[in-house]
Formats: structure tokens, sequence, C-alpha cells
């Protein structure tokens, strides 16, 4: 029995058990009905040979097992192993598991399904998953980064003890199992004698059968034919003394044994319905996989060579953790950060706007040929501009959840919310073609300052936002995560901006009047300055440095180190004619904190499933630990560790 699990880094891994990586499956049963299981059983086993069952997951199909003496469920039995590969994942990830999966042969029926959930319910999992050990290794293959489209045709050859071929079919969100053959007699046991009478061929007056060799012979053929997949020969004991055993020998050794399995590989290609000039991939798994004869005989025989994963005789098990687990839509309500973001941002812009208009002198006669000129805080209707488009951005999110929070589809709801995006960039740009029209009216001067200071200012945030609109239209499900939560501006940053723009507006123009309190009490504290710009406008800088600092710094430690000397920077370098460039960088970095995080969903997406064998989880159960555990059977444990499912 092989258990396998996946940690809150989303890494799926083994459960080491000792110096192995298996378990024993089978259970001893003592003579007053205690369990022992694992490797104590195997142990114990010497003693009470009558009283052990070695593959209780292979005798599902009867109720009850007699073990020396002594009647007990089969499904206690099962569930007693179920019990300790509990265990023995949370013990390895840290916590329970959220989610638990349990590999099953593809051929089971109702009988010995019903029989496992029994003892998945006697385990304390009775909310577990069974999965077929096909459909596992075709969630490895994904996992793997093998590419597998609609409709793809793979077929899964599995040489465990037994032998099995099933097609697989890309299917939706799945895979569907067109076709399933047994071959009992094409596996690792039948191999096994196969080898063992070659190295000791039986005498005329023996039974010519082959599961007749003794076990230490049979022992020693397991042993060889295993020490090819390394070595291309062995030297081991034959019935004349030492016998050099390579690959030439193996393979005329096993040959009838590899006809059968090809064979039945074939059957089950005829009965899905398709041609083999349709099979995308022919894969082998199980511990039989690694021989180097296998790809030879299934590549002439099927026409399609096999490929072999990483740790065959674990596919299906680390298939059945790398499956994603679907993700229950819950009751979405609108969030109230995006509610107070865009209350915030609006209130902010119309004020610094209506400062701009209050605070603005007109220099020149009205109706004029030269048309006048103003003298104003520039940096505040390109902040007042910028602004508006974030809280266009903020009152998209919320009201895409408010209203499309419910539907069922959630890739057109994500799309949806990529329109909302989009429009409300472009709603951005004409609440700023707006201001620049009052603004015309109101002074009576040429449009083109007021424009290069509105429309052009927030040029950056609006295409910046566009672009984010556009990549979640046309890439829905890039992330796992809501998008509104992916780009929620940081709600901080807003009041850090408004609030000092609004105290250097206030030092350049004195306007509002509501703000003088503020001076005098700064006056106690901070010198005046003989400057243009007192300590009020000092801090105004301040503030914007600050907000700079938490748009291009995640960590805290990095904020701190680089807030201050920003911060004092920016109220260094404050004067009349820096301030707009002042504000248009501002602007410029909020547009590239938009960019930031359309790059940044980019690349998650790239590095989501690294081609490694320790293969991170594809679907969405990162973020608890042991989010997801399998465990699939092994009915022979003692062979070597060869794998494959159980109840052949």
């Amino acid at each position: 029995m092989k258990v396998a699990y996946a940690g809150v880094d989303g890494v799926v891994r083994l459960v080491q058990f000792g110096r192995e990586w298996w378990m024993p499956s089978g259970v001893l049963v003592e003579q007053d009905g205690g369990l022992v299981t694992g490797a104590a059983a195997v142990r114990r086993a010497v003693q009470r040979p009558e009283g052990f069952v070695a593959d209780p997951m292979g005798r599902l199909s009867a109720d009850t097992v007699d073990a020396g003496g002594v009647v007990i469920g089969t499904a206690d039995l099962v569930a007693a192993l179920l019990r300790v590969a509990l265990a023995a994942a949370a013990q390895a990830a840290g916590s329970p598991a959220a989610v638990v999966r349990v590999v099953s042969s593809g051929s089971w029926g109702p009988r010995r399904r019903g029989a496992l959930r029994s003892a998945l319910q006697r385990a304390g999992a009775g909310d577990a998953e069974l999965i077929a050990a096909p459909v596992a290794v075709g969630w490895h293959l994904l996992a793997g980064g093998v590419d597998l489209p609609e409709q793809s045709v793979v077929a899964v050859c599995d040489l465990g003890a037994g032998f099995s071929a099933r097609v697989l079919s890309r299917a939706g969100d799945g895979f569907e199992v067109l076709a399933s053959v047994e071959e009992p007699l094409g596996g690792g046991d039948t191999m096994d004698a196969a080898v063992a009478a070659w190295l000791s061929p039986p005498t005329p007056g023996d039974a010519v059968t082959l599961p007749a060799a003794a076990a230490e012979v049979l022992a020693t053929a397991r042993l060889a034919k295993e020490a090819l997949s390394s070595a291309p020969t062995v030297l081991v004991p034959g019935a004349v003394g030492q016998v050099v055993f390579g690959i030439p020998q193996l393979r005329q050794a096993v040959a009838g044994v590899l006809d059968r399995a090809v064979a039945a590989t074939g059957r089950a290609i005829e009965a899905a319905d398709v041609g083999r000039e349709d099979l995308a991939l022919v894969v082998c798994v199980g511990g039989g996989a690694r021989l180097p004869i296998v790809a030879d005989a299934f590549g002439d025989a099927v026409g399609v060579r096999p490929v072999t994963v990483p740790q065959p005789e674990a596919a299906a098990v680390l298939g059945a953790v790398q499956q994603p687990v679907p993700v229950q839509a819950a009751a979405v309500v609108p969030s109230g950060r995006d509610a107070a973001g865009a209350v915030v941002a609006a209130a902010a812009s119309v004020a610094l706007f209506a400062q701009f208009v209050t605070g603005t002198h007109r220099y020149g006669p009205p109706n004029s040929i030269d048309g006048g000129w103003l003298l104003a805080h520039w940096g505040g209707l390109c902040l007042a501009a910028v602004l508006a488009v974030v809280a266009a951005a903020f009152g998209a999110s919320w009201l895409h959840v408010a209203r499309y929070a419910a539907l069922e589809d959630e890739r057109l709801q994500r799309r949806l919310y990529g329109v909302a995006l989009a429009g409300a960039a472009v709603l951005g740009v004409g609440i700023c073609v707006g201001y620049a029209i009052f603004a015309v009216g109101y002074f009576d001067v040429p449009a083109g300052p007021l424009l290069r200071w509105s429309v052009l200012a927030a040029a950056p945030v609006s295409a910046a936002v566009a672009v984010a609109g556009l990549l979640v239209i046309a890439r829905p499900g890039l992330v796992e995560r809501s998008w509104p939560s992916w780009f929620r501006f940081p709600v901080s940053v807003v009041v850090l901006v408004g609030a000092g723009a609004y105290l250097i507006g206030y030092d350049m123009s004195g306007s509002p009047l509501a703000l003088r309190p503020l001076q005098w009490w700064l006056y106690r504290f901070l010198p005046e300055e003989p400057d243009v710009f007192s300590a009020i406008g000092r801090v105004g800088a301040v503030c914007l440095g600050v907000a700079v600092t938490l748009l291009v710094a995640r960590r805290a430690w990095i904020r701190v180190v680089t807030a201050v000397p920003l911060a004092l920077l920016t109220a260094v370098v404050l004067a009349p004619r820096s301030t707009g460039l002042i504000a248009a960088t501002v602007g410029v970095v909020i547009a590239g904190w938009w960019l930031w995080r359309v790059l940044a969903a980019l690349g998650s997406a790239a590095l989501r499933v690294p081609r490694s064998q320790r293969t991170p989880l594809s679907g969405s159960a990162a973020g608890d630990p042991a989010a997801r555990a399998s465990w699939q059977h092994t009915p022979d444990v003692s062979s070597a560790g060869v794998a494959a499912e159980g109840g052949r």
C-alpha cells in the first residue's frame, strides 16, 4: 500500500514507512481478535502464519475471512489498514487531510466498491472519494505537463502483479474509461515465474507449470528481473552454478508473458472502438514498466512507442492527489473594501478637482484673442483624474460582485468582470474629459493644458486597467482566486494620495480655508519657512512618498526601510515647478501597480505546474496542510515493492 499527500506548499509527496515508500498491506489477526498491520504484521506472521491475511483488499468480494480460527469481517481488516494510512498522511503533513481519495481497480464492480465504502466508514473517512487507477494516471500525466486536449485517447498499460490495459479519453474536466481488459498472466508474478523456470529448467519428471518453481528460486528470479532495470547484466545462481542473466535472456524468458500483455492491450484498443492511429499516448505504469524490454514489445505491436512516467509504480496514487479539488461555489457578497475604496477614491477625486477650481487664479481679459492663462495646482488636477479612474475600477469590482455573483458559469462570471474593468477604464477617461470641459467653461481658457493635465495624465492608469480587463476576458481561469481580490487596489494608498495632494494644494492656493487651523497647529511643532511651501505642504509631500512606497514594496521591512528616505526626498524636492512632476510620477506608479498585477497573474500560471517529480498541485488544495491524501493498494508488497491496484 502506497500513501501520498499534498502539504501546505502544494507539493505532492509519498509517505515513507521506515526506510520504504510503501507499507505491507497484510493484516495479522490475533487469537483474541486484535489486529496488527504493516511491517509488524509481517514479523508476527512468522509465529502465527495461519492468522495472517496477506491481501485483505483483494478479498473484499467476501464478507468475512477465517484467519486461524477467528472469523472477522473483511471490511474490518481493510479499515485497519486505512486508519494507519490516514494517520501516516496526517503525521507527514502536520494535520489531518481535508480531502481523501482511494485508488481502486478500474474493473471493480458495485459489490467491492460498496465493501470498500463500508471500510472507509469504519476508518473515519466516509466522505472519501474513490478514483479508478487509470483515471488517476491521467491526472498524473496532466500534472506532469503532458498536453492532452479534449477527446485525446490514452492507453494505460499497468504492469503490476498482473496486467491490465485501459483506454481513456479526455472528456471535459476529467477522463472517461472507454475500455478495460485484464490479463492476470501478463504481469510481474508470471514474469517472475518465467524467469525462475529459465534459471532452473524443470526436469522431465517435474510438472511443467511455471508457478511450481521453488520459493527461493522465485525470489532470486524477481531480484534478477528488477536488477536489469538499472544494469545490462546480473550474475545469479542457476541450476548448474552461477549464470549470467542479461537483457537478451530476460526477453527470451518472458516473451510469452509480454505477448499476453500486448494482446490484451490490442483487445482494449479494439473494444474502445478507436484506431491505433488515434492514440495520443501509450503510457506504462507499475513496477514492471521499468524493464527495458517493455517499450520495444509494446512499440512494435501497438505502433506507438510507450512512455514511462517518473516513479511509474506510484503514478496512480500521485495522480489521485494531483486531481483538482472541485471548488464549491460559496455565497459571494460584495466586498466592503471595494465599496469603501470606490467612495474614498471618488470623494478624493471630487475634492481635489473642487480645490483646483476654487484655488486657481485666472490672468488675462475674458473673451480676448490671447485666451488668458491660469496659475493653478496642476498636480491636484492630475491626481484628481487618476483617482477618478481608480474609483471607477473599485466601483466596477463592487457592482460586478453584486450583480453577477450568483452566476453558475464561473468562466462567464470572470469574463464579465473583465468587461467591467475595461468599462471602468473608459468611464474613468470620460470623467477626466468631463473635468476638462467644466474647467474650460468655468475659466474660459484654451482646452489644451486642461486636457493635458487630466486626460493625458490619467491615460497610463486607464490603459493599465484596460489591459487588466482584456487579460481577464482572454484568460478567465488564469488565477485560482477571484479576479476582484487579485486586482483590489490598496485603499490606504488612495487615502494617502488624496490627503497628500490636498495638503499641497492648500499650501499653493490657500483653499479651502477650513484647513487653516491645521496649518496653525503644525506651526506649533514645525518652524514656518519663508519658502512658498510651508510645513503643511511638506506633510502632503511625505504622504505621497509613503503612498509610492506602499505600491512598490510588498514586504513590511522593505517598506519601513524605504518609506523614510523616499518621504523625506519628496518633501525636500517639493517646489512650485515640481508639483506637477511629482503628481505625474505618482500616476505612473499607480499604473505600474496594475501592470505588475497583470504580469504576476501570467507568471503564477506559468509556474503552476513544474515538470519535476515533486509536482505541485494543479487544482486548488494549496493552503491547507495535507489538503489531499490518497493511497493505492498493493496486493503483494513483499515482491520487491511492485505496486498494482488491488483485487485483480
